[in-house]
């Protein structure tokens, strides 16, 4: 006989089925219950079937993935989904990766894990290999509304090789985190860790909760050159959710798309409070990011770019420009796992009063040290956030 657990008041569930024979189905029933209580995902919604191992989830597009057992050998497309592996506590079971990662001190053994995928296109993998390696698993990361592109790749892999898609990118909560952990068996290991992110974003949310509309700052956030700006619009909600958890409003959130370059013309008609450029490691390679060629040097080259954004005629007469409430974000505390401490370090520019004892900073090295495992120190590597505690 099947029972279900009450349903989730999130859309998005989590779900177990495993068997109990009936002369224990009282207790176990009153565990299951104790540990949907207790448990740091708020949507879980979880099934317990008897005399049945097998692991099924609800991935981030709302569909079903079923596993006989926990994935042992698992592959991976896309640098989101390649750490969210790393906080799950599964980098030792990957046996196929991104073809983008480079960075062997953030991914120990990088070198003898061969690529699966184009490098920036996650979305263009290699078949053959994948089918070589054998994985239980692929991980891939939820984008936008690719979801056309999912399905192609899940018809191609599928049944031999289940597919997840999971969404690295949301900064409000680590559902996925904990979903992936479920399939791949370190729900331990990623407790840990969602413990430690959802801390941070109830120390937020606390704050910026009580603040009324008119106590919440315009920002924009900039990409591109100077003659093509770009910027992330309705569809890359992970940013707006950044945006409303540091106190803000993102004032391109009524843009279609993604990210895409803005109109001039009504970027100059736009009541802009704080500008945010966004740096990467690949635009800026000298200065931003954990691979900084010349980190000792970065903050200089940091100031000449906050200068360039405020010469911009575009933004000169800005209030966030007159204001001197310009900053700089690496690009990962963006759309990464990490857009938890990029949200944290917005928090820190536009309401510096409300959070004068938030330490992004402190909160990023804990990240690397205590669940990467990796030998970073922030003070020897380029900027993430600058200025970092303005």
């Amino acid at each position: 006989m099947k029972r279900l657990l009450p349903k989730p008041f999130i859309k998005d569930s989590l779900e177990y089925k495993s068997k109990k024979s009936n002369g224990f189905f009282i207790i176990t029933y009153f565990l299951m219950i104790i540990a949907i209580a207790s448990s740091p995902v708020s949507s879980a919604d979880i099934e317990k079937t008897a005399g049945d191992s097998s692991i099924t989830i609800i991935d981030d597009w709302g569909r079903e993935v079923t596993l006989d057992k926990h994935a042992e050998r698992i592959a991976f497309s896309h640098t989101a989904a390649g750490e969210g592996i790393l906080l799950a506590g599964g980098w030792d079971k990957v046996v196929g990766r991104d073809g983008s990662l480079t960075d062997s001190r953030f991914y120990s053994n990088l070198d003898t894990i061969p690529a699966v995928s184009t490098p920036n296109q996650a979305f263009s993998l290699d078949f053959e290999k994948i089918t070589e390696l054998h994985p239980d698993l692929f991980i891939i990361q939820k984008h936008y509304d690719s979801r056309e592109q999912f399905d192609e790749i899940a018809n191609k892999l599928e049944p031999d090789t289940p597919i997840v898609g999971l969404d690295f990118l949301e900064p409000e909560n680590a559902d996925s985190i904990k979903k992936l952990s479920i399939l791949i068996g370190t729900e331990q290991v990623a407790d840990d860790y969602v413990n430690f992110h959802d801390e941070i974003i109830k120390n937020l949310k606390e704050k910026t909760d009580t603040l009324s509309p008119d106590e919440k700052p315009n920002v924009f956030l900039k990409g591109g050159t100077t003659d093509k700006i770009s910027t992330f619009g309705r569809d890359a909600s992970f940013w707006n959710r950044m945006c409303s958890l540091a106190g803000g409003k993102n004032i391109a959130d009524g843009l279609p798309g993604d990210n895409q370059e803005v109109d001039l013309e009504w970027l100059t008609q736009q009541d802009i409070d704080t500008i945010v450029g966004s740096c990467s490691y690949r635009n800026y390679p000298e200065s931003f990011g954990y691979l900084a060629t010349e980190p000792f040097h970065a903050s200089e080259k940091a100031d000449e770019i906050i200068i360039d954004i405020k010469n911009n005629e575009i933004f000169s007469h800005s209030d966030a420009v007159l204001d001197d409430n310009v900053f700089l974000l690496e690009g990962t505390m963006i759309s990464n796992p990490k857009a938890f401490i990029g949200s944290a370090y917005l928090a820190k520019w536009l309401h510096p009063d409300l959070f004068s004892d938030l330490d992004p900073e402190q909160i990023h090295q804990e990240y690397l040290s205590r669940f990467i495992g990796t030998d970073y120190d922030l003070k020897n590597i380029g900027l993430f956030g600058y200025p970092a505690n303005s």
